[in-house]
């Protein structure tokens, strides 16, 4: 089945409400106040079915104290029902509505001329101008205008079957995206706790469906779903919701929160966007704050304009909006902007990136990557995205949550870039995506660390992977970081000997360093298995200790001398010797007493070296004692 989420819009007593009364039958107006006194004051909710359509009204008040309430249920609907009096005409509130939606992006709609049995029909005609003059040249220019009467029924099932028409004849595709429901109402239901309702943006949301609350990141369960009153296994994009919710107080819930698919949505209280202000505008200032208003959200906001102190009515311009409180955002989504005192729509805009860096003194490369943002398709945006995190790599579900997008449709999207060289997916991390100049400028820094390690360090051959990987990425988690290693090795920027990384067609050691080396692995064999320390080897070469040290390091990755645990370091001769003696002893096990005796140790030694036996396969630990294991 086909859906359509239908706002109304127009000015106050033009009769929104009772139309959608006598389309649905349901009456839209749910508190005691609105009965009372007749007008709309909060958002009302109606349904229908035609024609293989279900069809979800929000119906908005039209007085001008509740603008703020009309927001928070236009900015999630499909189409609009704009409705003009016959008695009244284009008014004020009509003018505001329209823009409204126009500035929200809604770009499908109907007219309907409403209580036409009160007037004559010129005055009905008159009225029908007034209607395709305000709508001339926008979405609506084409759309049709349906006189009706709520009373009689005329015109009733014309204005359904062009609601009908509405409807996008393919699956919607907001139902392929994360679940997202923007909350506009939050009560308790006694004996089932906390409900929300809301118009579901995209995705679908299930029974017992795990999603988070936006934008504290809190956990949440939907323990019970309806839709258009009726309880369901799951909703769909394009419907009105109610969901019972587990996990979460009543006190925690509000209009302008938002339940989404955990993880899919960044959160951010500064906003990248493209703002236009209306042609009725006064102009505005960087610095000047506004009313922000987002979905059912609405936030203070300071406005920053990049590139421009002042924007001129009618004009458009890039900014940065910082809000008051943080927002669930991705590119695309639409906000209006409204003054503080007196109250009145201004514009609004289309959000670009909510994870965007603060823009300080704007420069050329700052437009540059801008324009980039502004005009690019996915593709564009995610590359410049990959190329933003430098070093960091951005991984798909980073760039899905970013973009508002699936990880399959980020694969699809980067798939020519990859093949292009212009971002690459390290072998040993293909999901996270890291840009050609960021690699380009790692493999310099990284020949440019082991050159000044190799300069500093004198004999040694080549620089610890481990120092090297904490200088290039000091924060980076260890897969990627062995990653972007490999990535680096296989490009020739260094060759991987063991536990070092040296410079391409490096030499092992000169011949100085070999005769020191020499002289050094004698001091270790003659000491046995009780092993000189650094500083005491290099006494007794008599040479300085940091090249000692360096070139002690490289015997022990090359095996000439056996690192035990702890950091003991003794001659590979000594270590093969008490293998020999031990199997050759007759013995099958022994204890750390008679091995301390066997080989005149002290227990300092003998522990670390039994473990090493342990590692190596030669003894085996049960209880007090090892087993000699053959050879």
């Amino acid at each position: 089945m086909r859906r359509l989420l239908v706002g109304t819009a127009g000015h106050i007593d033009h009769g929104k409400t009772a139309l959608v009364k006598a389309l649905t039958g349901i009456d839209a107006d749910r508190l005691p106040e609105e009965k009372r006194r007749g007008i709309t004051i909060d958002l009302g909710f109606a349904h229908a079915e035609w024609g293989g359509v279900r069809i979800s009204f929000v119906d908005v008040p039209g007085h001008e104290k509740f603008v703020r309430n009309m927001l928070a249920g236009a900015g999630s609907i499909d189409a609009v029902l704009l409705v003009v009096a016959a008695d009244e005409s284009v008014m004020p509130q009509t003018r505001e509505h329209f823009e409204i939606v126009r500035l929200l992006g809604i770009d499908r709609g109907v007219v309907a001329v409403t209580k036409i049995d009160r007037v004559a029909p010129e005055l009905v005609g008159v009225t029908l101008e007034d209607v395709r003059e305000l709508v001339r040249g926008s979405f609506l220019e084409a759309a049709p205008v349906v006189p009706v009467s709520s009373r009689t029924g005329e015109g009733l099932e014309t204005l359904k079957a062009a609601l009908v028409g509405l409807a996008a004849p393919e699956q919607n595709v907001r139902e392929t995206g994360a679940a997202r429901l923007p909350i506009d109402r939050a009560f308790l239901v006694p004996g089932f706790g906390p409900v929300v309702t809301g118009s579901l943006v995209s995705g679908a949301i299930s029974r017992d469906q795990k999603l988070e609350l936006l934008p504290e990141r809190r956990a949440v369960r939907v323990r019970r779903l309806e839709v258009h009153g009726r309880e369901t296994a799951e909703a769909r994009a394009g419907e009105r919701v109610s969901a019972n919710l587990v996990g979460v107080e009543l006190s925690d819930l509000e209009r302008g929160k938002v339940l989404a698919s955990p993880g899919a949505l960044p959160v951010s209280a500064l906003v990248t966007a493209s703002v236009r202000l209306l042609a009725s505008s006064r102009p505005v200032r960087s610095g000047d704050r506004f009313f922000f208003h987002h979905f059912s959200s609405e936030r203070r906001a300071r406005l920053r304009l990049l590139g421009a102190a002042q924007l001129a009515p009618g004009g458009s311009a890039r900014a940065q909006l910082r809000l008051s409180a943080p927002v669930a955002a991705v590119p695309g989504d639409r906000f209006v902007l409204r003054r503080l005192s007196p109250v009145e729509t201004i514009g609004g805009g289309v959000i670009l990136d909510a994870l965007w860096p603060p823009v300080g003194r704007v420069r050329l490369e700052d437009v540059e990557r801008l324009d980039r943002l502004e005009s690019g398709d996915l593709t564009e945006r995610c590359v410049l995205w990959v190329e933003q995190s430098r070093e960091r790599g951005a991984g798909e579900e980073e760039l899905a949550a970013r973009a508002g997008r699936s990880a399959s449709q980020i694969r699809s999207a980067l798939a020519g870039p990859l093949s292009e060289g212009r971002i690459r997916a390290p072998r040993r991390s293909p999901d996270r995506y890291i840009a050609e100049s960021s690699l380009e400028r790692l493999a310099e820094r990284a020949s440019a660390e082991i050159a000044a390690y190799l300069a500093a360090e004198g004999a040694a051959v080549g620089m610890p992977r481990r120092t090297l990987l904490a200088r290039l990425l000091p924060s980076a988690e260890p897969r990627w970081a062995e990653a972007l290693e490999a990535a680096l090795a296989a490009r020739g920027v260094f060759q991987l000997a063991g536990e070092e990384a040296r410079p391409p067609g490096r030499a092992d050691l000169g011949s100085g360093e070999r005769d020191l080396a020499e002289r050094i692995i004698a001091v270790f064999r003659e000491r046995g298995l009780d092993p000189p320390s650094p500083a005491e080897a290099a006494e007794r070469v008599r040479h300085r200790p940091k090249v000692v040290e360096g070139l002690i390091g490289y015997l022990a990755k090359k095996g000439d001398l056996v690192r035990l645990p702890g950091g003991w370091l003794v001659a590979r001769e000594a270590v093969d010797g008490v293998v020999a003696r031990l199997r050759g002893s007759g013995k099958e096990s022994i204890d750390v007493a008679e091995f301390k005796e066997m080989f005149g140790l002290t227990r300092r030694l003998a522990i670390p070296l039994l473990e090493h036996l342990d590692g190596a396969k030669v003894t085996r630990r049960v209880g007090d004692r090892r087993e000699i294991l053959p050879g």
